[in-house]
């Protein structure tokens, strides 16, 4: 009584401490031992209480029971109960997770102290350090020494022990859990916040199945192998092979077959335990308990369980519920873990929201199990009943109890963040513990609102298998990257060297939702866009994540906890990390330069000028600020498509007419080769600050720079996103059922592809999913086409729109199509927009090149026809876009008549297209503008931004065609080819000036109207058959129509083949058309054949992200390669952003330059110090990233060269009459034919990639009734590319038969 008395009137502060101590004291009795490390350390010999002690105990729980403090929660007390916190956990990330919780609640009104071994950095925002020897943990006399030594140094520290007032947090389950740490802390002078000893025992994992058939609670079968406290010195050889037959005896007795666990209670984290699939079988029985004595190093508390539903189908869902005391939280946490029984996923449920896993009746019965559980076992604190949910074969649905961790876990947050308390504050589970440890009773808390699901995600680093097993990778965490998102509630990484001995878990991220359905989304969205940031290997470990998270089986709750790997698609690789893209990537780009150059000067390198200007000109456009539109606002989600179209129509009236701008996107294709992705996000930005100022109400992208710019390894959708801008619109030209691309696409491609734009878009504007996307693609179609109700054009209009775009439907501009078709297809697209639910207010004529047609009256009359039709639908006065390029200078002139025009009649609606002053391919936005009304301001920001946009475009010399005589003043035929055209005029070896003739017959012969892609395309390809065809002589119309009357065969690819036969165009088909497709009737098969081989949604694996499913569907097999190749670390995507590296010639970087590198939607700057020489004659670089260097090497490519001189497929021999040297060039993708063939006239030989389209080469003539000798090339396979060829390459051998 007299030491009860003491216990009652001791302070607050100090009187748990003085109460554990006194309560050792009687324990240990005159003695005062000090508890070794044998006795206390997790695998040591445990130790059963005395009667005595545990008295001493129990009076130390009533008095804290005693006193009488406030029912509050640790965020209501303002001042913390304890002055310090001392953190004893070998995890970093359990370590920062008690940091964070304690700093959240009190700040720095706790001092908190981490426990870490000798040499290991401590967390950032702790107040001191015990550091203690390696692998110590556990050793308590060890530690009371290190502890000593902290207090000798630290006063304060020191004051606080002495007062009672130091609780320490202890670290991992064995030891958390061990009532003989909880003497040996008190012992120590600190205060013990877990659980007591003598419940601690109780609840231990056969105590708690014991308690469960005490208060009625199910729990699987068990037998105990040897109880806590019997263990036998598993060092000694002969000592351990008699437990193990000792064990193995006592589990085959059982002589069940039955399949089950055999656990250690002192394990934890898949720690100490094994499967044993079969209890009869001596082999595995023996594994098993060997496994379970070898990791845990002691053989007492050994137990074996029985699986459950082994008679169902053997799966399984775990359940945990948080006690605290005997108070049940609200919720239970449901947990996926792979195969080792290692916890992976953890998901909170509100108590309405479990019903997705179980009866709503059985979890109640749950909740009350637990807490008699909790009741009997004599509880005090927070720990967590588990218990396994599943479906019997009776179809009835069970559950059984299997353990109680007597500790809060780091998952807590999970169901912390359903509650809150009376004062709307979160639940702190590590505060909460300290609250409990100064004697607090638990607090009442209530459902949060608005949040029924909670996802508490691991962070690892390595790579997940179908067992879920992890290949752990080596690195130094950084950080996080990616955007912050607003349902991140809490996010903890711990940085510094990734440990494989303490926890290889990195730190974790919690996400709040209201259900299971937008939680599934949330972490899609999360695992994509946020990463950490390593310094090291990559892994899959996100990419495998996203794939669960966006697995129907598990977003519909039938992946069970014991098969979460089990049917996932695991990456074959890893996605790219910042180290390897400067190995990788970077170093080979400044070693060999980027692809050679296409224009008429291909050796011109942009000057170092040039490189200086566009580098300060990126810096500057980076540094400064757009203005803020009513765009923007619409954007963000902050005004409507109506408020915006009413500001647009607002500034038109002001200004008299408006303007967009086609440089890069169009400029480049036409005078660059199409180069316009590399500059595309320093463009997008001179637009959004100077061209905006200027008037400007849109920028353009897409077509064939997404195109050409994955031909070149740069990714479509980081393209796309780049193009996007802060304050207009981006306006990306889709080519109707070919959209971004050349291969026709079925609606069972294009809806989920235009989802995925939608998604892409709406993510980069931070938009909500569902409202209308800022989405305003231009879609045409070349030749306006509509037969008996079919439109494709009408088709993906109608898809967009229901994807939530907002397309601008396009007439292609012909004076060969007709007004009246005009007037209908006008009425057509005001039809398809209501039929939507929405208005149309934005059309576009579209002029892919220019001709003597194009005049302002002609164009006027367009205009006209098209606001007649507006007008008679009784709808407000159309936008309408204006696109033409300009070959003779009067294209602009034009423009500015054509708002003249509109002025004076009362319409200044008119939108048209140009670029900078004297750009060369499109109008000249100086000459059209002077006719609309801009103030200096808005005049001077023109100046500022064509003269940047000029400078911008000159690091593009390599590629200027604008210089060639090839396109006449004349021409109708579209802009945009010059550039391309001399590059393919090279493959081929033919005179670029013969080109433009080429393609004038082949229109003449075969009249698709317009030359628009994919027509523009058709009619190249057949110009240069025309070309290459030796028996076509003189290359004319007439020549060319006796060929194929004569049943000549022109060297095209399918799809040119597919396209004739469709004809989808206004104009007439010639008969013409018909005989050459009856001619290569086979080559048209076999392209139609393989028009069935679309890439659809279903073909794509489930790891893909949006981004890369928008690449696959649009760009299929060119966009699936290229997805390869990213991968692989083949792509110039991280170049994107910094173009005078791009482009320079190589290895003259100099020194202390500055590369901006993409890298996961990220901008890095890296700093360049220089080029060397490495003793093996390598090329060596050196780089400054985040203030480490990093040196890289690459083989000099002169030496290189040198030593490879002749290499490259064999030239065919002209004198060889069995030899066949290819006239297309391309790639390889298969032969047709094998060795041992004879070789039949007109039947397929094999099948080349030109120009974007595979074409299949024929037998000729002359090699007809010859044997296949030889085929000398290598095709495409899935890994690695076929043959590049070139003309006069030797294709096969043949000989007489």
């Amino acid at each position: 009584s007299t030491r009860l008395s003491l216990m009652l009137s001791l302070s607050r502060c100090a009187s748990r401490a003085a109460v554990q101590r006194a309560a050792a004291r009687a324990i240990h009795s005159s003695k005062r031992a000090v508890m070794t490390s044998s006795a206390c350390a997790p695998n040591a010999k445990s130790t059963k209480w005395s009667v005595s002690s545990v008295q001493s105990f129990e009076q130390r729980r009533y008095a804290q029971q005693g006193r009488k403090y406030q029912k509050v929660s640790a965020a209501q007390c303002a001042d913390p109960p304890f002055a310090t916190a001392l953190i004893y956990n070998q995890s970093k990330h359990a370590s920062s997770s008690v940091l964070a919780d304690l700093r959240a609640v009190w700040g720095s009104k706790i001092r908190v102290f981490q426990t870490l071994e000798a040499g290991n950095q401590a967390l950032a925002g702790v107040d001191g350090t015990i550091f203690i020897a390696p692998k110590s943990w556990g050793d308590m006399k060890h530690f009371a020494m290190r502890l000593d030594a902290a207090c000798t140094e630290d006063p304060s520290l020191n004051a606080h022990r002495k007062n009672g007032d130091v609780v320490f947090m202890p670290g991992w389950s064995a030891f958390a859990e061990s009532s003989e740490a909880a003497i040996a802390v008190t012992e120590l002078g600190l205060v013990w916040p877990g659980t007591e000893p003598l419940a601690s025992q109780r609840l231990e994992k056969i105590g708690f199945k014991q308690i469960c058939e005490k208060v009625g609670a199910p729990t699987p079968p068990f037998i105990v192998l040897a109880d806590e406290g019997t263990s036998k010195k598993l060092n000694d050889p002969k000592v351990k092979e008699e437990v193990v037959k000792e064990y193995i005896s006592r589990i085959l007795a059982m002589k069940s077959s039955e399949p089950g666990l055999i656990k250690s209670i002192h394990g934890g984290g898949g720690k100490g335990t094994a499967h044993l699939n079969n209890p009869s079988d001596l082999e595995q029985v023996q594994a098993a308990v060997e496994k379970v004595l070898n990791e845990m190093g002691r053989s007492d508390g050994i137990y074996y369980e029985q699986k459950v539903n082994q008679k169902g189908d053997g799966r399984f869902f775990q359940l945990e519920l948080e006690v605290d005391g005997t108070d049940v939280a609200l919720g239970g946490r449901f947990v996926w873990f792979n195969s080792r029984l290692q916890k992976v996923v953890e998901i909170g449920l509100s108590d309405e929201n479990v019903t997705q896993f179980m009866p709503q009746a059985l979890y109640q019965k749950a909740r009350i199990w637990s807490s008699d559980i909790a009741k009997m076992g004599g509880n005090n604190t927070r720990a967590t009943m588990e218990a396994l949910v599943f479906t019997n074969e009776k179809g009835e649905c069970e559950m059984s109890f299997i353990e109680c961790n007597r500790r809060p876990q780091v998952e807590n947050e999970a169901l912390a963040l359903l509650q809150q308390d009376s004062s709307g504050n979160r639940r702190y589970t590590f505060a909460e513990l300290i609250m409990r440890a100064a004697g607090y009773p638990a607090p009442d808390f209530k459902p949060a609102p608005g949040i029924g699901c909670v996802l508490h995600a691991r962070w690892l680093h390595g790579d997940p298998d179908h067992q879920g097993n992890i290949a752990y990778k080596p690195g130094n965490v950084k950080g996080m990257r990616g955007p912050r998102l607003d349902w991140v509630v809490s996010e903890l990484l711990s940085p510094g060297e990734i440990s494989f001995t303490a926890d290889p878990q990195l730190g974790k991220a919690v996400l709040v939702a209201k259900d299971w359905k937008q939680m599934c989304e949330r972490a899609c969205e999360y695992f994509e866009l946020r990463t950490p940031d390593i310094q090291g290997p990559p892994s899959t470990y996100a990419e495998t994540m996203y794939n669960l998270f966006s697995s129907k089986g598990f977003q519909e709750g039938r992946v069970a906890s014991n098969e979460t790997f089990a049917a996932l698609e695991i990456p074959p690789y890893p996605s790219r990390n910042f180290n390897a893209i400067l190995v990788e990537q970077l170093t080979p780009l400044l070693v060999k330069g980027y692809r050679p150059g296409e224009g008429v000067d291909p050796e011109r390198w942009p000057t170092k000028t040039v490189c200086a200007n566009v580098a300060a000109i990126a810096l500057g456009l980076q540094q400064s600020s757009p203005d803020e539109t009513m765009f923007t606002k619409y954007a963000r989600g902050d005004a409507s498509l109506e408020d915006y179209l009413m500001d647009l129509r607002g500034k038109l009236d002001t200004q008299g007419g408006a303007w967009v701008t086609v440089a890069p996107r169009d400029t480049c294709q036409q005078g660059n080769d199409s180069e316009s992705a590399g500059i595309n996000s320093i463009s997008r930005r001179n637009a959004e600050m100077w061209a905006e100022k200027a008037g400007c109400v849109g920028y353009e992208t897409g077509g064939a720079q997404f195109q050409a710019g994955l031909i070149r390894n740069f990714d479509p959708a980081t393209v796309l996103r780049l193009g996007l801008p802060y304050n207009m619109p981006c306006h990306s030209l889709q080519r109707s059922q070919y959209v971004n691309g050349l291969a026709e696409l079925p609606s069972s491609t294009r809806v989920p592809l235009f989802t995925s734009t939608a998604l892409l878009v709406t993510r980069h504007y931070r938009r909500e999913p569902g409202k209308e996307v800022p989405w305003f693609p231009y879609n045409f179609h070349a030749g306006n086409y509509f037969c008996d109700g079919y439109s494709p054009q009408d088709e993906t209009t109608t898809e967009l729109l229901e994807a939530g775009c907002t397309p601008l439907p396009v007439w292609v501009f012909s004076p060969r199509f007709k007004l009246t078709d005009l007037a209908a297809w006008t009425q057509r697209q005001i039809t398809i927009w209501e039929k939507a639910g929405r208005q149309l207010h934005q059309v576009r004529i579209k002029n892919p090149g220019q001709g003597v047609d194009w005049t302002v009256d002609n164009v006027w009359a367009h205009v006209q026809t098209i606001r007649k039709e507006f007008q008679a639908r009784g709808l407000l006065e159309p936008i309408i876009y204006i696109h033409n390029h300009d070959f003779n200078g009067l294209g602009a002139h034009v423009g500015r008549g054509l708002f003249q025009r509109g002025q004076a009649e009362g319409y200044r609606n008119l939108v048209i297209d140009c670029a900078y002053r004297k750009n060369g391919t499109h109008n000249d936005n100086t000459a059209m503008l002077s006719a609309l009304t801009l103030t200096p301001a808005q005049k001077d920001a023109l100046d500022e931004y064509n003269h940047l946009q000029q400078v911008i475009e000159q690091v593009l010399t390599r590629f200027d065609s604008r210089t060639s005589q090839m396109t006449p003043w004349d021409s109708d035929w579209a802009g945009g080819t010059e550039g391309s055209d001399i590059r393919i005029c090279k493959e081929y070896g033919l005179d670029p000036r013969e080109i433009n003739n080429a393609k004038e017959v082949a229109s003449e012969v075969f009249p698709l109207e317009r030359a628009v892609t994919p027509f523009s395309e058709y009619k190249l390809r057949l110009g240069i058959g025309i070309l290459i065809e030796p028996e076509i002589q003189p290359k004319t119309a007439g020549a060319v129509l006796d060929f194929i009357e004569k049943g000549g065969r022109l060297k095209v690819g399918g799809d040119v083949l597919v396209g004739l036969k469709r004809w989808e165009t206004l104009i007439p088909k010639p008969p013409i058309v018909d005989k050459l497709l009856a001619n290569m009737a086979d080559e048209l098969s076999s392209a139609l054949e393989s028009q069935s081989k679309i890439v659809g949604p279903a073909d794509l694996p489930k790891h893909f992200s949006n981004a890369q499913r928008f690449t696959a569907l649009g760009f299929q097999s060119k966009g699936l390669e290229y997805i390869r190749h990213k991968g692989e670390g083949k792509d110039l995507t991280p170049f994107l952003m910094c173009s005078h590296v791009l482009h320079r010639q190589p290895r003259t970087l100099p020194p202390n330059s500055r590369i901006t590198i993409l890298f996961e939607g990220e901008m890095k700057e890296v700093i360049f110090e220089g080029f060397g020489k490495a003793p093996n004659g390598d090329v060596t670089m050196y780089y400054n990233y985040a203030g480490e260097r990093i040196v890289c090497a690459y083989p000099d490519p002169d030496a290189v060269v040198a030593a490879g001189k002749g290499s490259g497929p064999e030239k065919a021999d002209p004198a060889n009459a069995g030899h066949y040297g290819t006239v297309v060039p391309g790639e390889l993708l298969s032969y047709l034919v094998k060795v041992g063939d004879i070789l039949q006239e007109g039947k397929p030989m094999c099948v080349l990639e030109s120009m974007k389209m595979e074409v299949k080469i024929s037998v000729p003539a002359r090699l007809n009734g010859m044997e296949v000798k030889r085929l000398p090339l290598k095709g495409r396979t899935a890994t690695e590319q076929g043959t590049m060829l070139s003309p006069g390459d030797l294709v096969l051998e043949a000989s007489a038969k």
